[in-house]
């Protein structure tokens, strides 16, 4: 075989390629596969301050992806003993404020390499998370008690109070000069915290 017959052989083997590639051949264009559907995870905020032995919460942002419309479990990834981060982000909804709990003998420090992974059967996603710990609160000055916080809206002269939390807290009490007492609590006790 001559180099010419060679080359000429070569020449329309890549031609023949050239063209399946491109989806020639008189098949015409192929059909993409369906993407998977699947999630992404956002923490908010990204880092956090809680008192050893107290509570906090964390927005965690569910983006549904490709018609993904599963229940996902949050599980917190690399927390220091005695502490946890657990949740259940039910079908088809697209947040979750999850509960965050600090053991109260951890040393206060910074633990900055933490995740909360999100997992529904083989999916897996995780987003990061830094959580400082701070020297505990000191002794509530009201017993830990049930109290109710009201908020008040007001409107063509009448007032509507409604219940926006009731859960036993630890806080601490101040009176204004006019004689009212103003009660404020940033984190609740050790133990999973009630729902905000």
């Amino acid at each position: 075989m001559s180099r010419v017959s060679v080359l000429a052989s070569l020449f329309g083997l890549l031609l023949l390629m050239a063209d399946s590639a491109c989806g020639g051949g008189g098949g015409g264009a192929t059909t993409a596969p369906a993407p998977i559907p699947t999630f992404s995870v956002q923490v908010s905020p990204g880092s956090l301050q809680i008192p050893a032995g107290g509570g906090g919460y964390v927005t965690v942002s569910i983006a549904r992806l490709n018609g993904f419309t599963g229940a996902i479990t949050l599980t917190g990834l690399g927390f220091p003993a005695g502490s946890h981060a657990t949740g259940l982000v039910p079908d088809g909804a697209s947040s979750l404020s999850l509960p965050i709990v600090v053991s109260g003998s951890l040393v206060p420090a910074t633990f900055a390499n933490l995740q909360i992974e999100g997992r529904s059967g083989a999916l897996v996603q995780t987003a990061p998370l830094s959580l400082t710990v701070g020297p505990p609160l000191p002794p509530p000055q009201l017993s830990e008690d049930v109290i109710q916080a009201s908020g008040g809206r007001q409107g063509a002269g009448s007032i509507v109070n409604v219940v926006v939390a009731q859960e036993p807290l630890r806080a601490l009490s101040s009176t204004s000069p006019s004689g009212s007492v103003k009660v404020r609590h940033g984190y609740l006790p050790s133990g999973t915290p009630a729902q905000p």
